[in-house]
């Protein structure tokens, strides 16, 4: 496949997540507040709150590890069967009233069950997956716990690949269990993992809880410039595996601060 086309299919990914998180978001925002959906966290406004999350992120993944060392990789792919209807059903039910987006959540998660094999069919699962999940999540907490936390991960994204390698691990040994966004490249595939778009996700999102639209826009494309900017870096590269939040992080953060300045 050409690069360009490449390229186009990874931009498509992030700004669709991006934007059906931000619906989501506005859907949900007025919700919360107002105590219609509750939120996904007790204490959306504390700081802490980015340190509970993290450690429960850090529970999963090290039960996820116990799990492969036992060979018991059939209850990861249970799990993430639940996480992926779970974030689907969240999208379908930000657009749809009752019953339509049980109906739409159940049906599409069993055309993703039968074709999952389809890299087209697995993308779009785990778009309306990863826009669910982060979009509630946004929806759900303050800028500062946001924020706190999505450099939290990124500290331990690095730490994960380059230190104790255990995320690689994970991503070699689990790959047919854990569910990854692909995008082809010439003549193999680059893996994103869904972590590397729903924590930006959340990021933007949780920005109009004290912020504008516009800011989130800014944010956005800030996000957009820094996975761009590890795409182009890997395309010279021969299987390497890189953390891919931190470069995100760096440009959601820096379209942020641009657009705190000029809005």
């Amino acid at each position: 496949m050409k690069t360009i086309y490449s390229f186009l299919i990874l931009i498509s990914i992030y700004l669709i997540v991006q934007g059906i998180s931000l619906k989501i978001g506005l859907n949900f925002i007025p919700k919360i507040s107002s105590g219609e959906i509750p939120p996904a966290v007790q204490e959306p406004e504390k700081a802490e709150t980015s340190g509970e999350i993290f450690l429960y992120i850090l529970f999963i993944t090290l039960i996820f590890i116990f799990l492969l060392k036992l060979n018991l990789g059939i209850i990861i792919k249970i799990l993430m069967s639940f996480a992926m209807f779970t974030g689907i059903s969240i999208t379908f039910w930000s657009f749809f009233p009752f019953p339509f987006w049980i109906a739409l959540s159940v049906l599409f998660y069993l055309i993703f069950i039968l074709k999952r094999e389809n890299i087209v069919i697995s993308n779009l699962a785990l778009i309306l997956t990863i826009a669910g999940i982060g979009g509630y999540l946004g929806a759900s907490l303050h800028f500062i716990p946001s924020l706190l936390l999505l450099l939290i991960l990124s500290a331990y994204d690095i730490i994960a690949v380059f230190g104790t390698k255990h995320m690689v691990t994970l991503a070699t040994e689990a790959k047919d269990k854990i569910p990854m966004f692909s995008v082809p490249i010439k003549e193999r595939f680059l893996g994103i993992g869904t972590g590397d778009l729903a924590i930006p996700s959340m990021f933007t999102v949780s920005i109009l809880q004290d912020f504008s639209f516009l800011h989130s826009l800014f944010t956005i494309f800030g996000g957009l410039i820094g996975l761009i900017s590890l795409f182009l870096f890997i395309l010279k590269k021969e299987r390497v595996t890189l953390p891919a939040l931190p470069p995100i992080t760096i440009g959601l953060f820096l379209g942020f601060l641009l657009g705190f300045i000029l809005l």
